[in-house]
């Protein structure tokens, strides 16, 4: 990330952390922002993944932020955890709705792959479903009533893997480190023939 990338990613992940007790009080799994970043105005959707997915960018990038850039994102990382722990239910029941809800999108996503190959190019795209899948299921690891889920992704997997063909690293250009393919093997490969 360059500079402006880190405080735009910053900004909107100091908004999400400020709407945090908000959200977790209410009940809509998606949260409508309207961020001013350096970049211009955002206007990001709020989910507990996205939220969770950006601290993880920012701390890949620790290094790389300045002085009071490592405290806001220390601030931000406690007042997740101290969420976490005073919302611990609907926690636990917002990343179970997410995680359906990326679910079904990439169940979506591959029945189409799987018939067209427009859908199969736009693949790099829509790999980033199936890592914030994995996200949100890293945060639900020693959730018993996220155990479905955890099938209905082994099952997702076990489609995906036979589909997936030569073709390089799908992910965001220059993250092949941070998405090693003993972890994130989605992003290792293409959909290339029909299922």
């Amino acid at each position: 990330m360059d500079q402006q990338q880190i405080e735009t990613t910053l900004a909107i992940t100091q908004a999400m952390a400020d709407e945090l007790t908000d959200y977790l009080m209410g009940d809509s799994l998606y949260r409508q922002l309207m961020v001013k970043t350096p970049s211009g105005v955002r206007q990001p959707k709020m989910t507990l993944g996205a939220l969770l997915e950006n601290v993880q960018l920012l701390g890949w990038e620790r290094n790389q932020l300045s002085g009071p850039q490592q405290q806001q994102l220390a601030a931000i990382e406690e007042r997740i955890a101290i969420a976490r722990g005073a919302f611990a239910a609907p926690w636990g029941a917002l990343l179970r709705r997410e995680l359906k809800a990326l679910l079904d999108s990439w169940r979506w996503y591959l029945d189409d792959a799987g018939r067209d190959a427009e859908a199969r190019e736009r693949y790099s795209q829509e790999a980033h479903i199936r890592t914030r899948i994995d996200i949100v299921q890293a945060e639900l690891a020693s959730d018993p009533q996220a155990a479905e889920q955890r099938r209905d992704l082994g099952q997702l997997d076990a489609r995906l893997r036979p589909m997936l063909g030569g073709r390089g690293f799908s992910g965001p250009r220059g993250s092949e480190n941070r998405y090693p393919a003993s972890r994130a093997w989605w992003l290792y490969g293409q959909p290339s023939v029909d299922e």
